[in-house]
């Protein structure tokens, strides 16, 4: 047996356990490969203002409710859109953001401070 392969313990009466001894699993079924990651291209690096702005919770309010906001990256901005009719209010930004409107949110260099900008969409079909 090479190192770091696994293989089963002896069973106890429980469950068999798996401990690491090489590169392949082993069971009753006989070698089992484990799944290799997929490769992944490489991506543009994030922005250190955008990796604080994911790291803060920042949660739209609306009619009471409480929900995680998701920004999504388009061309050096971060974007949220209330798909609701009724408005948000965006925590901890303290932005009220219209029904169907879009905030972009980016730091432009040698600001001490996010600009945010919101949009009204238009064209959308009913």
């Amino acid at each position: 047996m090479t190192a770091n392969q696994l293989e089963p313990e002896e069973s106890t009466g429980e469950q068999s356990r798996l401990r690491v001894v090489g590169g392949t699993m082993t069971g009753s079924a006989g070698p089992v490969r484990p799944r290799l990651p997929e490769a992944s291209r490489p991506s543009e690096p994030v922005p250190i203002w955008l990796a604080v702005l994911q790291a803060t919770p920042c949660e739209a309010q609306r009619n009471g409710e409480n929900h995680a906001v998701r920004w999504n990256w388009v061309s050096g901005r971060a974007l949220y859109t209330n798909a609701g009719r009724d408005a948000e209010h965006i925590e901890p930004l303290g932005v009220r953001l219209l029904g169907g409107h879009t905030m972009a949110v980016y730091w432009m260099p040698g600001d001490t401070a996010y600009t945010v900008e919101m949009y009204r969409q238009t064209g959308l079909c009913a």
